[in-house]
């Protein structure tokens, strides 16, 4: 029987205006409310507070006591001993129990409050979210505090000596936590090399339940100590077609760095992580030795899925190699360009008469910064933000310096950026590292290739289109086949418009690339080795559609692809696939999502769907290696340069993982730049 539909013979807390401590002392923050309150919802849920007349036919008193903003009612109660011993007050910060029996009144749960929680109340201690739907208790726990601050200290690049000082301490005690204590440094130390054993078991266990392959980054690096680290980055598709990057080695590389050495290294990493039969594709710069381990993997791990894609050389390195033999035929403009960017940065007090004189020509002052020369890109951004102040600069310069710079030297520089744009773009989008960029490099070969069939009749571009021509050739002439397969995986694009794409590149460059028949073939193989590993019986008979972009798009590569036609279906999931129909028109293109389409449609096509999960998971640059030795600058520097291997190891990977689980990871090369030069005008694409 409901205790509440016994009349209260009790004393309840409610008739008192207000609680008072040991000493008398009013405690208005817990006196009873004059409303309903948290308490009376959480007791109609359990048991009815309407004064309506019961089953039993005795009238059901309504709770107005505060204790039940901290308490609430079960029936059934099951005690330590199992034993069901029916209804019990419950407090909803500790679980402890108390008598139900209304005759009792609230004395006991008030008693356990006023002792337990009156302070913490008091003081904001109390959370927000309790059993009841009232309020609940933090509950500190040195432990995982001492984890979380390791975490913190990986991920925000702190020194161990962050949690072991005085006025961190004086901060938390006094404004979160009064019972929290120093973390000496070797605490700190120790509590990361925990953190990150923990979550690499963790990430090993999870990893053991995909199916899918992963696909590898690996680079070297030299640290500040001039010793050499190899880093490799783990790319993969969850069960949620979600891909997900983590750094899983940053490992010291001993002397020889020789393609054994690199082999050893990288295998070890593999075997580690138990991944060795999941291993799909590896991308590395073009050093020789790189090169020359590929060779030992395919020796020594013969049971890869598909070895003609094991290996892939960086898209956005090549396009950079490219762009750099371009900008030696404008190297006397970018000179004076440079110069004169660097007379004005360098001087605290030149800076200052520069920003009043862009007062004075009517423009917003900006703060000077240069380009990175072994990052073209950054010399394209370099050139984009001084489109509004080349007056003001030529005018200050010129004023103060033999510097000579003309306004001819703007033009050309900007005639060649707008060239540059295409190269710009591509390495932008090809460098993400959270959605498939391997289905894009045709799309954006097709671009460049378009570009040079424009510029390379003009004057001012005939010098930068022979070289760069040349070099774009002799890395894409054998063009890469995982390019060819995963553009066909795009639902955008497939097999027709894939054929128009190397058609058209093969005409711009005037070079010869795989047939139709050739393609056709790689992709009826591939499918078929697919299909005889993970042979299915699941068909089906539904149509689905995917958008196309607009005709009227700027893109040159979508403007080609819009005039292919429709293929024709069979029952085999490859050419089902080919046979889907295309919507005409497509206004939201940018944010057509390739990976949840295969998603909602991996049940139509079991095997293509894992094929392209494979394919698309590869990624096409390197970028999220040269993250982290972006991060490896600033943790291994001059007051850390002894810091031990397996620390470097622990703290960059920990960095990584930590700002994968917040979604706070570099997106692509362009976050970076975008960051360098945040405080000038880099805004619109023109």
């Amino acid at each position: 029987m409901d205790p509440d539909q016994i009349h209260l013979g009790g004393r309840d807390h409610s008739d008192s205006e207000s609680s008072h401590d040991e000493h008398g002392a009013a405690t208005p923050s817990i006196s009873p409310p004059q409303t309903d309150s948290v308490g009376v919802a959480a007791s109609n849920t359990v048991a009815s507070g309407s004064t309506s007349t019961g089953t039993s036919g005795a009238k059901r008193i309504r709770l107005t006591s505060y204790i039940w903003e901290h308490f609430h009612k079960v029936e059934n109660f099951i005690d330590k001993n199992g034993i069901n011993i029916g209804w019990r007050t419950v407090c909803n910060y500790c679980g402890s129990d108390f008598s139900c029996n209304c005759n009792h009144g609230t004395g006991s749960t008030d008693r356990h409050f006023q002792n337990n929680y009156k302070k913490d109340l008091e003081e904001g201690r109390l959370g927000s979210s309790g059993p009841s739907g009232g309020l609940s208790k933090f509950q500190y726990s040195k432990p995982k505090m001492r984890e979380g601050l390791a975490r913190y200290v990986a991920a925000a690049e702190q020194p161990f000596t962050f949690g072991d000082d005085i006025r961190f301490e004086y901060f938390v005690k006094n404004y979160l936590n009064p019972e929290f204590s120093k973390v000496s440094r070797n605490t700190t130390r120790s509590d990361c090399l925990g953190a990150f054993g923990k979550i690499r078991k963790e990430m090993i266990t999870e990893i053991k339940k995909f199916d899918s392959t992963i696909s590898f980054t690996s680079d070297m690096w030299s640290g500040i100590n001039d010793l050499g680290y190899i880093c490799v980055t783990a790319h993969y598709m969850d069960s949620s077609w979600i891909l997900n990057k983590r750094i899983i080695a940053f490992r010291l590389m001993e002397h020889p760095h020789n393609a054994n050495q690199i082999f050893q290294s990288i295998s070890s990493v593999f075997r580690e992580f138990e991944i060795v039969d999941k291993v799909f594709s590896i991308m590395f710069d073009n050093h020789t030795a790189n090169t020359a381990a590929i060779e030992l993997f395919n020796v020594n791990m013969p049971n890869l899925r598909s070895s003609q894609f094991f290996h892939k050389r960086c898209v956005c390195h090549i396009i950079n190699l490219v762009v750099q033999d371009g900008l030696e035929s404008i190297a006397p403009q970018l000179k004076k360009i440079r110069s004169a960017l660097l007379f004005i940065a360098t001087s605290g007090v030149r800076r200052q008469d520069f920003e009043a004189l862009c007062k004075i020509y009517n423009v917003k002052p900006k703060r000077i910064k240069l380009d990175m020369k072994i990052r073209w890109n950054s010399t394209y951004i370099m050139l984009k933000s001084c489109r509004k102040h080349t007056a003001v600069i030529t005018a200050f310069v010129n004023a103060r310096s033999d510097c000579g710079l003309t306004d001819s030297d703007w033009i050309i520089a900007f005639e060649f950026m707008k060239f540059l744009k295409v190269f710009y773009v591509a390495t932008c989008a090809l460098s993400g590292v959270r959605y498939p960029t391997s289905c894009l490099v045709l799309n954006h070969l097709y671009n460049i290739s378009f570009t040079f069939n424009s510029y390379r009749t003009e004057t001012n571009f005939i010098a930068a289109c022979i070289e760069m021509e040349s070099k774009f050739k002799k890395y894409f002439e054998n063009m890469p086949k995982i390019f060819i397969v995963a553009t066909v995986m795009d639902p955008r694009i497939k097999l027709e418009a894939v054929h128009m794409l190397l058609e058209g590149i093969s005409d711009n460059l005037m070079i010869t690339l795989p047939s139709r028949l050739e393609v056709d073939s790689l992709l009826t193989d591939l499918y078929a080795s697919y299909e005889s590993k993970f042979a299915s019986t699941t068909t089906t008979t539904s149509t689905t559609t995917v958008p196309l972009p607009s005709t009227n798009s700027n893109d040159p590569s979508w403007s080609l692809i819009s005039k292919k036609g429709k293929s024709a279906s069979s029952r085999s999931e490859l050419v089902k696939y080919l046979g889907i129909e295309h919507l005409t028109e497509n206004d939201d293109l940018e944010n057509f999502d390739i990976l949840q389409w295969w998603r909602k449609n991996d049940r139509t096509f079991p095997i293509l769907s894992i094929m392209a999960r494979d394919v698309l998971t590869a990624p096409v640059s390197s970028v999220a290696s040269e993250s982290a030795f972006s991060a490896g600058k600033r943790v291994l520097d001059e007051k850390r340069s002894r810091l031990a291997p397996d620390i470097l190891d622990c703290l960059l990977c920990l960095k990584d993982w930590e700002d994968a689980r917040l979604g706070i990871q570099t997106k692509s090369a362009k976050d970076e730049l975008r960051d360098y030069f945040s405080d000038s005008d880099i805004d619109g694409d023109d």
